[in-house]
């Protein structure tokens, strides 16, 4: 069966390549301007090899040339195909390599006559449908054939498809959506290229068509001054006006952009018309003498030789304003563009119009270089698009297919230590293994073997993980590792992130709450702390050691400015602006395993703790970022700029305890910090003493300068105690009732 299939390609494609041989390959450009009604003159490969035979010398593009030659081997690989018929020493890959260079050649061909020759948009509505057969059936056997090899590189890996179909039925399994590596790099560089070549297209054809354009224009606008000038200066003299025009008849021939004609077209109305005194209510005469024409008369259409007088107003306007200047009269029945200039006799009372000279462009003329570059960059797009295809079909196969085999080991290695761990597999060295067949020398051939080294190290532990093991584990963590020690607490919590993570999808919410985390947890690390733990937006951090104090404010201070660079991003980008409460206290504490036989965690309880906790929660009361208890000052010894906040009692307590607020370290503070203190200080001592005047002028004072909002609540309280006084005996203690 595969032997009559072989059989039948080389037949069909020997048949095929003799057949492209007859058929037109192209066409010649049109002749502009030219009829609406001509069709292009189509040309196969043969009638330019016949041309050759003949002398004749078919193009001047000498690459385009080569490329024909070339395509002779249309019917040697017609022959060629043939012959391998009855030679079986011949293979299929052979003749898969001698087609697919022929067919390359003849794209290419194809190709390079289209950019060369296509100069109007008329060239492709009235091309030879034959000739579009001959390169869309080209192009299908080009991608079958690139299609096929690929595809037969691919099945020749039996063991990666064997992978691939069980990893497949494991996702179906699970019901989970799966977009695999492949895919993703297929997309991801495809799109990367499509978005590239779409702006590079875009902006090299705007800023050509706007050169083109100008350039253009410039020309027309001059050429019709110049007919309007020269009618001027000859004052309407026959002569020297019917000479110019006969040279403007011989250069047009020789042009680039020849135009189809220039027209003057005046009017025998003898009222002075001065273009100075000419407004919307002046009603101008019809202009309807076809005084004279660099075309044939007898052809011009009858409603081309006269202007209205409603359109020689419009025209007047233009020239007045001078958007004549900027853009022709577009014509988009007729598709044409004029450009168009008063004619005009210079009198001592102003330019008396005459009437108008006409510069007539057909606009595929016009545009026709335009054009030709639209052709050339979409050609070479969409080439560079399918050579990218095909590229990154063959990249993502050569990342993926390790990446494949990698993925299959290791879920099997996974199925293999689900089901010990279940109890349902042996407990043993030689349960579970792990197949490192990946060749790569690269990051994923690394990774297979870090992954085979960490199942090694599984199952070296696997003989010892045993139900007897854990239970005493569990005793013993409980027994032995719990102790007191003197430790310092800094707890964070991000103001608001419950309602900035509502209507966020949960992965946003998630990337959103690690980059902070993440960034708290390595200023903390660097301070010389340990993490405890994360309660969603809360960070749990204690220090030990005799710095322990002041490496936890350093780590505050640190992490108070972290925010603040987070913040200027959020102001430029938009995005959310986040904020941090701090609260540090210090302490003894029991440190050791807590939690159930089944589920153990290290960590600290005690007094201490909880007032640290409650110590960042009391920032909401003040308005402030970071808090430190009074054990945490006296610790400090004058190195950080501290202010005495309040004296309090937090929920739960019914000691009170001395805050204060860490406004800077004291080589970094600046006159303004010390300013702050003292003022605010002032005002609280103050406030103590129920001398509400004095107190309310330094938090006054603070508010107006610094818009301290600290100060802006004691200016609440003094505002309420002034209508209900506080008792005999107040000692200044402030009760705060939120956590």
């Amino acid at each position: 069966m595969n032997n009559i299939k072989a059989l039948c390609f080389r037949i069909f494609s020997a048949l095929y390549l003799g057949a492209l041989f007859f058929l037109p390959i192209s066409a010649l450009p049109l002749s502009l301007p030219s009829d609406k009604a001509s069709i292009p003159q189509t040309f196969s490969v043969l009638s330019f090899a016949a041309g050759l035979l003949k002398g004749k010398e078919l193009f001047q593009n000498f690459p385009l040339t080569i490329l024909l030659l070339c395509l002779l081997l249309l019917p040697a690989g017609s022959v060629f195909l043939i012959i391998s018929l009855f030679l079986k020493k011949i293979s299929r890959k052979i003749c898969l390599i001698v087609i697919f260079i022929i067919i390359s050649l003849y794209l290419v061909t194809s190709v390079a006559c289209m950019i060369e020759f296509a100069n109007t948009i008329r060239w492709f509505l009235k091309l030879n449908p034959l000739v579009y057969f001959c390169a869309l059936s080209a192009l299908f056997c080009h991608v079958g054939i690139t299609g096929f090899v690929i595809n037969f590189y691919r099945t020749r890996r039996s063991r990666m498809n064997d992978l691939i179909r069980q990893t497949q039925k494991s996702r179906n399994s699970k019901k989970k959506l799966f977009v695999s590596i492949r895919t993703k790099v297929l997309v991801t560089i495809l799109s990367t290229i499509i978005v590239i070549l779409s702006a590079f297209t875009f902006f090299i054809l705007r800023d050509y068509h706007s050169m083109i354009t100008e350039s253009v224009s410039n020309t027309g606008r001059a050429q019709a001054e110049q007919a309007a000038a020269v009618y001027d200066s000859a004052d309407g003299m026959n002569d020297k006006i019917s000479k110019f025009f006969d040279e403007q008849r011989e250069s047009n021939k020789y042009s680039n952009t020849p135009y189809e004609r220039i027209d003057i077209i005046i009017t025998n109305d003898s009222t002075p018309y001065y273009i100075e005194n000419i407004d919307s209510s002046v009603k101008l005469p019809d202009y309807d003498v076809f005084a004279y024409t660099t075309g044939n008369p007898g052809k011009v259409p009858e409603d081309e030789k006269s202007i209205s007088s409603e359109k020689a107003l419009e025209y007047v306007k233009r020239y007045q304003n001078g958007s004549y200047r900027k853009e022709p009269v577009y014509d988009k029945v007729k598709k044409t563009c004029l450009y168009i200039h008063p004619v005009t006799f210079s009198r001592k009372a102003g330019q008396r119009i005459k009437g108008f000279s006409i510069v007539r462009y057909r606009t595929e003329i016009l545009m026709k270089a335009y054009f030709q570059t639209q052709v050339f960059v979409f050609t070479l797009s969409a080439i560079f698009l399918y050579i990218v295809i095909i590229i990154t079909v063959l990249l993502s196969d050569f990342i993926a297919t390790p990446l494949i085999y990698l993925r299959a080991n290791v879920h099997e290695s996974t199925n293999q230590l689900s089901s010990i761990l279940s109890g349902g597999g042996k407990v043993g060295y030689e349960s579970l293994a792990f197949n490192d067949d990946i060749k790569s020398r690269d990051e994923i051939g690394e990774l297979s073997v870090e992954i085979k080294d960490l199942v090694s190290l599984i199952r070296g532990v696997i003989p010892y993980l045993s139900n007897s093991t854990l239970k005493y584990a569990d005793r013993e963590a409980a027994s032995k590792l719990s102790v007191t020690k003197e430790l310092c607490f800094l707890f964070t919590d991000i103001r608001g992130f419950t309602s900035m993570c509502e209507g966020r999808p949960a992965k946003d919410v998630v990337s959103l709450l690690n980059h902070y985390l993440d960034l708290e947890s390595e200023i903390i690390i660097k301070n010389h702390g340990d993490i405890d733990k994360f309660v969603g937006d809360e960070v749990m951090a204690f220090f030990a050691g005799p710095r322990k104090e002041y490496n936890a404010c350093k780590a505050a201070m640190e992490i108070r400015a972290a925010m603040r660079e987070a913040q200027k991003a959020s102001l430029k980008d938009g995005s959310d602006y986040v904020s941090m409460g701090i609260g540090i206290n210090s302490g003894k504490v029991t440190f050791g395993s807590v939690g159930s036989k089944n589920r153990m965690d290290f960590t600290s309880i005690g007094d201490a703790v909880n007032l640290a906790a409650r110590l960042e929660g009391v920032n909401k009361a003040y308005g402030s970022k970071a808090i430190i208890s009074e054990a945490v000052f006296e610790k400090l010894n004058g190195a950080f700029i501290c202010r005495e906040l309040d004296y309090i009692t937090v929920k739960g307590k019914t000691e009170p305890v001395r805050i204060y607020e860490i406004l800077q370290k004291k080589e970094d503070a600046s006159l303004k910090i010390y300013d702050i203190r003292d003022k605010f200080e002032s005002g609280l001592n103050a406030y103590r003493r129920q001398n509400w005047d004095k107190a309310e002028a330094s938090f006054k004072e603070c508010v107006s300068l610094y818009n301290d909002m600290p100060s802006i609540i004691f200016l609440d309280r003094i505002r309420h105690f002034r209508k209900s006084p506080p008792e005999k005996n107040w000692d200044g203690v402030f009760n705060i009732k939120i956590k």
